[in-house]
């Protein structure tokens, strides 16, 4: 049986991370605790018959990557979409495996990873120098993360398609400038489909999934919290210090269930441009789920009009243009203390939304290249100019518009115009 404060370990080592740091810090969180000798998360060439490791774990120590055949060893087991175990003697069922040998590997387990088409990727392996003590509870950890690598090789191998296609539009513009109107139209068609690629891989892919199951468990604590509170309440035990404790536990689950009801506001799916919503509540939702990017070094500044500023469209689609502007914001601001600024008043029939922060700026020469697909100042792996193209697209198709104005080293501001349903 799995504790939960085991997994909780593990999940708060790998938060906030995303490719290759994510991959190497669930590595190393499972090779300490499965207590493996050499642990690896590896990609299989199918073409070529052989297994490449992404993330390595030998001794306790991130090592260097490899490549082997799968041929003749236990691994091509797993190739085949099964879970390969051996507590001991694995040497003597693949006699021709020299890593084995020269590793002196005497147990072995794998477990596949599937993509979202059930397809196998690759697999997860440890190797042990002794006979394998605890199987339910290694293929339990394997089975529960299997499914998050797996989404984090597509999410990775997503991106770098897109960064791929980012070159390649840069050299066709360069040579074939006759052909720029086609592929900006085939450009055109994609953006719909980009906009909830862009939303699911921000989060990881997992959002939904995790904004519902952390439901039930937060419904428990809560019940908990009300019971214990009625037996307190009156009691001898009832006392300064156990009220403290209760407010707490009260304070933590109104502040999960605002992140729940964030996270479940942005993965809204469906096409309707007829809700009807309070911008008010999507900067405030969106604020919510931003919170741990927050931290203690950007101040939030909001001065909000006193009525609601009721718009009609895609509550889903308004909300990922706020968190797009909100989170370019605070990355602008990374590395130092900052103010991210946050205002919205009423102009005739008109709703105004400014975001302001005090980070880099965007220099002039790149401020005119900011609405083109696949444009950005960020390094490599961590943005691929999807996010401000698409929310210009999503508030034009809202009948608004958003206006910047950006000073290098000093910050940036975003005034984002919609209309106001009386």
């Amino acid at each position: 049986m799995i504790q939960g404060e085991l997994l909780s370990e593990i999940i708060e080592a790998v938060s906030n991370t995303y490719g290759n740091e994510f991959l190497d810090r669930l590595t190393l969180k499972l090779a300490s605790i499965i207590q493996a000798d050499y642990t690896f998360i590896a990609i299989f060439d199918k073409e070529r018959y052989e297994s490449k490791t992404i993330s390595l774990v030998a001794k306790g120590e991130i090592a260097e990557n490899m490549a082997y055949s799968l041929k003749d060893t236990p691994c091509a087991q797993v190739f085949d979409n099964s879970i390969c175990y051996y507590p001991n003697d694995v040497q003597k069922f693949f006699p021709l495996d020299q890593l084995l040998i020269e590793m002196k590997i005497e147990g072995y387990i794998g477990s596949p990873l599937l993509n979202s088409k059930k397809e196998v990727v690759g697999l997860i392996v440890g190797l042990f120098e002794t006979e394998i003590p605890n199987k339910d509870q290694i293929l339990t950890l394997f089975q529960i993360f299997s499914g998050r690598i797996a989404a984090e090789l597509e999410r990775s191998e997503y991106e770098a398609r897109l960064e791929k296609n980012n070159h390649e539009l840069e050299t066709l513009v360069a040579l074939r400038t006759s052909e720029l109107t086609k592929t900006l139209e085939e450009l055109r068609e994609r953006q719909n489909q980009l906009i909830e690629s862009e939303k699911m891989a921000s989060l990881g892919f997992l959002s939904a999934g995790i904004a519902h199951e952390i439901n039930n468990p937060l419904n428990f604590i809560l019940g908990g919290y009300f019971g214990v509170r009625g037996i307190l309440e009156g009691s001898a035990l009832e006392s300064e210090k156990t009220k403290m404790f209760l407010d707490a536990i009260k304070e933590g689950v109104d502040r999960t269930s605002k992140i729940v009801k964030g996270l479940n506001q942005f993965t809204r799916s469906g096409d309707s441009t007829e809700e009807r919503f309070d911008l008010h509540d999507i900067l405030e939702n969106c604020l919510v789920v931003l919170t741990h990017s927050l931290r203690d070094r950007i101040q939030v500044e909001k001065n909000m009009f006193v009525q609601p500023l009721v718009v009609k469209g895609n509550s889903g689609k308004i909300h990922q243009v706020f968190l797009n502007i909100l989170t370019n914001a605070i990355q602008a601001m990374e590395g130092k203390d900052g103010t991210l600024s946050v205002q919205s008043y009423r102009d005739s029939n008109f709703g105004i939304i400014v975001i302001t922060d005090t980070g880099v700026g965007i220099p002039i020469e790149h401020q005119n290249k900011i609405r083109n697909p696949f444009f950005t100042t960020k390094d490599p792996g961590k943005g691929v100019g999807l996010g401000l193209p698409i929310a210009y697209k999503i508030i034009q198709d809202h009948n608004g518009s958003i206006e910047m104005e950006s000073e290098w080293g000093k910050g940036t501001t975003f005034r984002i115009k919609l209309p106001i349903q009386v």
